[in-house]
């Protein structure tokens, strides 16, 4: 566009282009428009010689909006609808609130929204959890863009030239939980022999991540077979794996603030240990994914901004 001739735009031509690639047609477009076919192929020229582009190639099945019609009726569109919302609180003047649906996994409902709930934030957002299971990464690309979801948070950012992923939290202090009545509690130290005897309980929200996050430099311990834990119990729930951790001889990994988390805040019945050197945890990462055009801009911001506050002050 030429800038310089801004003030000279009549935007009622991108509206009325809008309405021919909606409608696939002039005849379709002047009637919705209740214009002239005449006014509106006029108005499709008078755009197209304004920009200097072609904006549309006839064919025997009607008018076929080129790229750059297509990039422009994108952006008018989201605009649109940012505009219709922001006239809508303007006419109610009332205080709204915005309808966002979440996927995420179990941790992260349980322990980043709760603490955000207990502060009183995201009070103008209405959030619906719709799902609680992490898939792979093209199922979560899919379930935005086909609006199943408006955000997905997720342990892996989404690649897609549609998508913005924003990191909310990074992770790499984590330790051993076990049930604060069982005889490990009382012992001074958690040492790679307690790793390897005792029973685990996983938290794993994706499958083939139960394994892969721990690893362990064991050279005393030559047999792949042997140098592994001993997972009874594996479960996407985090209540479930807390409650089964409490109730038996069990132990868990968990971020070292989710533990201090359910611990002081829900009064879990666990007590921490400091993972032994040999035991290395990877990173854990967490990235709220979202449709970069989301006609829900407003709460998706509020909801990223209102997280990542809360894991600065923690």
């Amino acid at each position: 566009m030429i800038y310089d001739k801004i003030n000279e735009f009549d935007y009622n031509l991108i509206k009325i282009m809008n309405e021919v690639i909606v409608s696939g047609s002039l005849s379709r477009a002047a009637e919705k428009l209740e214009l002239s076919v005449s006014a509106v192929s006029l108005s499709i020229n008078k755009l197209q010689r304004f920009l200097a582009v072609e904006l549309f190639i006839r064919t025997a099945q009607g008018m076929k909006p080129t790229q750059i019609a297509l990039d422009i009726h994108e952006s008018f569109s989201h605009a649109m609808c940012i505009i219709d919302d922001v006239v809508h609180k303007a006419k109610n003047q009332e205080k709204t609130v915005s309808s966002v649906k979440v996927m995420c996994s179990d941790l992260i409902e349980s322990f980043y929204f709760q603490r955000l709930h207990q502060q009183d934030d995201l009070q103008e957002t209405l959030l619906a959890f719709t799902n609680s299971t992490i898939f792979n990464h093209d199922e979560c690309v899919r379930n935005l863009l086909q609006s199943c979801n408006d955000i997905v948070l997720s342990n892996f950012a989404l690649h897609h030239h549609s998508i913005t992923s924003v990191e909310i939290d990074s992770v790499d202090d984590f330790v051993v939980v076990c049930s604060s009545g069982s005889l490990l509690a009382s012992q001074p130290a958690f040492t790679l022999s307690h790793y390897y005897t005792l029973p685990h309980a996983v938290y794993c929200h994706s499958e083939g991540q139960t394994m892969k996050l721990v690893s362990v430099n064991n050279r005393h311990i030559q047999n792949e077979k042997t140098n592994m834990r001993k997972v009874i119990y594996n479960s996407s729930s985090m209540n479930g794996i807390i409650a089964a951790v409490e109730r038996s001889d069990m132990i868990a990994i968990f971020p070292r603030k989710v533990a201090e988390y359910f611990i002081e805040k829900r009064h879990s019945k666990l007590v921490t240990f400091t993972l032994p050197d040999d035991i290395h945890h990877e990173t854990l990462k967490t990235y709220a994914n979202f449709v970069t055009r989301t006609t829900k801009v407003r709460g998706v911001n509020n909801i990223i901004s209102s997280l990542k506050a809360v894991e600065t002050c923690s």
